[in-house]
Parts: C-alpha cells; structure tokens; sequence
C-alpha cells in the first residue's frame, strides 16, 4: 500500500533535525515498529522521502500526467442532450457542444 502524505510527514519527523537526526535504516525500523500490521517500508522509500522534502519543501503527490478527465458537467450536457433528442447523432451532440467526437461517444458508452 503506497504512503499517503501523512505517513511520509511522519517519516521526516523520525528522521529528525541536527544532530538528532536518525540514519534511514534507524527509520525504517521505528516506522516498522510502530506500524507492525503494515508493510515495511524501505532504505530507498525513505530517501525518496527525504530528498522530496529537501528539494521542493513539501511531500505531496506531483500532479499525475496525461489527458484531463471529462467535467462531470459537461458529461451532464451530453446526457442531457441525448435525452431531449434520442435521434440526434453523436456528430451533431458533439458540434452543438463543442466538445470531440470521441468524448461524446465515450460518455455514451459509460452511461
């Protein structure tokens, strides 16, 4: 089970500051210890971690990449559309809400 952002801010706060800073297989240790029933986690995951950390500030997630999902309204538009007029054609949902085919048949085939 991957780590979500708590876990990871509480990894940095194990590996602590100064001179009371912890190696990453000390870390790794106490986060197994104090979190037996979950899966370990590794001398790499901590660094990862921690060099996340120093680089951008934070330890969230970096947006994921590729196309942007559909807007739930405008999936709402094309249903809505379908339903008014169940004889009208993908070509013409797609043209009268300015959106591309493939979406429109792509929200069809969902619903």
């Amino acid at each position: 089970m991957p780590l979500n952002e708590r876990d990871r801010i509480e990894i940095l706060m194990m590996i602590g500051v100064g001179d009371r800073m912890r190696t990453q297989q000390e870390v790794c240790r106490l986060f197994h210890e104090m979190h037996p029933d979950r899966e370990p986690v590794s001398q790499s995951t901590v660094s990862r971690i921690e060099r996340k950390y120093r680089e951008l500030g934070h330890v969230r997630d970096a947006p994921r990449q590729g196309r942007p999902k559909i807007n739930e309204n405008v999936q709402q538009d094309v249903i809505l559309s379908a339903l008014e007029n169940p004889h009208c054609t993908v070509r013409q949902v797609s043209r009268d809400l300015n959106i591309g085919k493939s979406s429109v048949s792509n929200i069809f085939k969902r619903k």
